[in-house]
């Protein structure tokens, strides 16, 4: 009994420590890429080794593969990345442009850009998940992470009540961000995601 309780201990620490570490490569491989060139590499490099943590792969070595995947998919996965940020900036000047108006246009141009950010938001929470798991053509990501959102709504709300949670403790308890935030969320959304290709693969499979 000892031994288990002391075994779990320390695989806690150990995940704990790992959890930080991958953290802090996301953020010195952001800062490296220049934060607009930096965010969307380590977030793929990011999911590549949660997914690998997530299939029973434990002792898998974070640094190699977190710096593989970050310099191997870094042009393709910045495409990506800034079809993401140039939408954010789209939308976020539309919304504030807009909602300061109380005509019927600016009523509608508001609510159809308010309905663009909640499509936006269930493309981001795909997208990278998506790109780790599945080799597809590159201007295919975006349209699957929607089709894949719209067909998995289950799966889309638990990210969404997931990453609300990541946000609630990481507002609750502020010194955590630096050393597990983004992480958080990415263990939250490769957890969901992961489980939901499974899914998809064994009904396709069944239906085959």
């Amino acid at each position: 009994m000892k031994t288990t309780v002391t075994d779990a201990l320390y695989a806690g620490c150990e995940a704990v420590v790992k959890i930080a570490w991958l953290n802090g490569l996301w953020l010195l491989f952001t800062l490296l890429g220049g934060v607009l060139f930096g965010w969307a590499p380590s977030t793929a490099a990011m999911c590549a080794v949660i997914r690998k943590w997530l299939m029973g792969q434990k002792d898998v070595p974070v640094f190699p593969l977190f710096f593989d995947t970050y310099k191997k998919e870094f042009l393709k996965v910045n495409a990506i990345g800034l079809a993401f940020s140039a939408l954010l900036i789209i939308l976020s000047a539309n919304y504030h442009y807009f909602s300061a108006s109380t005509d019927w246009l600016s009523f509608a141009v508001t609510s159809c850009t308010l309905l663009a950010g909640l499509l936006y938001i269930i493309a981001l929470m795909y997208v990278f998940p998506l790109y780790v798991h599945y080799q597809l053509p590159l201007r295919k990501y975006i349209p699957q992470a929607l089709l894949f959102g719209a067909m998995r709504p289950l799966t889309s709300g638990c990210m969404l009540i997931g990453c609300g949670f990541v946000l609630y403790l990481l507002y609750t308890l502020p010194g955590l961000i630096p050393f597990y935030g983004p992480c958080l969320f990415g263990l939250v959304l490769m957890f969901f995601a992961l489980r939901g290709f499974q899914k998809t693969e064994a009904q396709h499979h069944q239906a085959g």
